[in-house]
C-alpha cells in the first residue's frame, strides 16, 4: 500500500533521528576509547622516561630475599587496570546504549523505511552488515545491491577481544619489566653500607 507524502516524511524525520543518536553513542564509545588508549600511551611514555633512568626510582623490597621495585612496573600495571576500568565504563554503558540505538534504526529500516526506498538493506543494516561479517561483500543484481557474508561475528566480542589484549598485553610488560629490575637477592642494607664505606673512603682520600 501506498503511503503518503506527510508519512514518508515523518519516516524520514524519525530515521534522522535513529541515526544522530546512533552517532552521538558511537562518539561516546569512541572518546571513551580515546581516553583509556591516551591515558595507557602516557603511562607508557612516563615508564619509559623514568626507567632510562636506572635504579633512582626503585624501592627496595626486604622480603622474600630482598628485591627491587621500579616505578615503572607500578606505573604500567596501573595504565592495565585503568583500561580496564575504561572498557567496564565502554562495554556496559556507551557501547549497549548504543546498540539499542543500532537495533531500533535496522528495525525501522526494515518495516518502514523500505515503503520508501526499494533497497535491500538500510543504512544502519549495511553498516552493522560489514561490521558483523569478517567476508562481508555485495553483489549487484539488476539495479540492487545484495549483501552477502557467513563469517558472522559480534561487534561486542570484538571490541572485548581489543580491550582483553590490550590488559594482558600490558600485565605481561609490567610483570617483564619486573623480572629484569627487580634484582632478586639483593640487600638494600648491604648496599647502604657498601655507599657508606665508598662515600667514607673517598673522604678520606680527599684529606
Amino acid at each position: 500500500m501506498a503511503i503518503s507524502t506527510v508519512q514518508q516524511q515523518i519516516y524520514v524525520t524519525i530515521w534522522s533521528k535513529a541515526v544522530d543518536t546512533q552517532m552521538h553513542f558511537n562518539e561516546m564509545s569512541v572518546k571513551s576509547r580515546q581516553f583509556g588508549l591516551g591515558f595507557v600511551a602516557a603511562a607508557l611514555g612516563l615508564g619509559i622516561v623514568l626507567l632510562s633512568r636506572g635504579e633512582e626510582f626503585s624501592v627496595h623490597i626486604p622480603y622474600l630475599g630482598g628485591f627491587d621495585l621500579h616505578a615503572t612496573v607500578l606505573i604500567i600495571a596501573a595504565s592495565a587496570f585503568g583500561l580496564r576500568a575504561v572498557s567496564t565504563l565502554d562495554l556496559n554503558v556507551y557501547h549497549k546504549m548504543l546498540r539499542g540505538a543500532v537495533y531500533f534504526g535496522m528495525d525501522f529500516e526494515e518495516n518502514y523505511m523500505k515503503e520508501i526506498f526499494d533497497l535491500d538493506k538500510g543504512m544502519t543494516q549495511a553498516i552493522t552488515h560489514f561490521s558483523r561479517h569478517d567476508d562481508a561483500h555485495v553483489r549487484i543484481e539488476g539495479r540492487k545491491l545484495k549483501y552477502l557474508g557467513t563469517d558472522k561475528k559480534d561487534a561486542l566480542m570484538k571490541i572485548r577481544n581489543f580491550y582483553r589484549t590490550s590488559f594482558w598485553t600490558l600485565i605481561a610488560v609490567a610483570a617483564a619489566l619486573f623480572v629484569i629490575t627487580a634484582h632478586f637477592g639483593h640487600s638494600g642494607n648491604a648496599a647502604s653500607v657498601e655507599g657508606y664505606g665508598a662515600a667514607v673512603g673517598f673522604n678520606a682520600h680527599a684529606r
